[in-house]
């Protein structure tokens, strides 16, 4: 019998999680794993995938839930980004 208790969200507002990881720390093991076997050093890419998931979760860890989103626009070049209406993170000047 399957229970059907497991199929309902507890929140509404969790973000996705891949098993016991949050979806953007997931997807740096993923992208480490995908890249090392394609280089062919499958199980030392996997391990420094594990090492940077953890260290970008400690970085994470009791910030905003789009702390991804701010990396990129504060590191990434305006033209990347794609964003028009702000202004570039370059000017760091606040009005007011």
């Amino acid at each position: 019998m399957i229970d059907a208790s497991l199929d309902i969200p507890r929140r509404l507002n969790d973000p996705p999680r891949m098993f016991w990881w949050d979806i953007d720390v997931a997807l740096l093991v993923l992208g480490a794993a995908l890249a090392s076997m394609v280089a062919g050093f499958f199980v030392s890419g996997c391990a420094v995938g594990l090492l940077l998931a953890s260290a970008y979760g400690r970085a994470k860890a009791g910030k905003h839930p789009a702390f991804a989103l701010h990396l990129l626009y504060w590191h990434l070049p305006a033209f990347m980004t794609g964003l028009k209406r702000t202004p570039p993170s370059y000017l760091r000047e606040l009005a007011g």
